[in-house]
């Protein structure tokens, strides 16, 4: 069980499946990114490498136009669809996809948030293609292992074995 953090479903809680290989971001690193963010209205929103759903949930409850989750595991995409649910907010969408064929097709967003299993991805390719996809002034996420090395982005906050990385267009 998850809490998200703050606005209109602050203190809402999501189901967590047990035994998930997923490691959910941390509750102080959703703060730190929400934070950086600033005001999430009218922006549309991709969640992708989902998960637990909780990124793209704490955006929907701070005023996110839409939100977009894509996870190819379908045992956790359905645990998504099934937390939401519990959130009177009709504009989730929902995408069982590989991440990589995803975001080379998508249309675009305003902020794209990816947390991809740690080491397991070339994530400059993803970073290339996901830069594309951003509107102007849009704003790509990227939660890494701090033993993964990327170039070209604007800020970078560290949590402990945890990075994330921050470009802006």
């Amino acid at each position: 069980m998850m809490k998200i953090n703050s606005g209109i479903f602050r203190n809402s809680s999501i189901e967590i499946l047990k035994n998930s290989s997923f490691r959910p971001t941390t509750s102080i690193c959703r703060k730190s990114f929400f934070d950086t963010i600033g005001s999430f209205n009218e922006k549309s929103f991709l969640d992708i490498f989902a998960g637990s759903g909780i990124i793209g949930f704490e955006a929907a409850s701070r005023g996110a136009k839409n939100v977009t989750f894509v996870e190819i595991n379908k045992r956790y995409l359905n645990q998504i669809i099934s937390n939401s649910k519990n959130f009177d907010y009709d504009q989730f969408n929902f995408m069982a996809r590989d991440a990589y064929r995803y975001i080379k097709k998508s249309e675009n967003f305003d902020i794209i948030f990816a947390d991809p299993p740690y080491e397991l991805y070339d994530l400059d390719i993803f970073v290339e293609n996901a830069l594309k996809k951003l509107n102007k002034g849009g704003m790509l996420i990227i939660e890494c292992s701090s033993k993964e090395t990327l170039e070209g982005f604007d800020k970078i906050a560290k949590f402990g074995d945890t990075n994330l990385l921050y470009w802006k267009v």
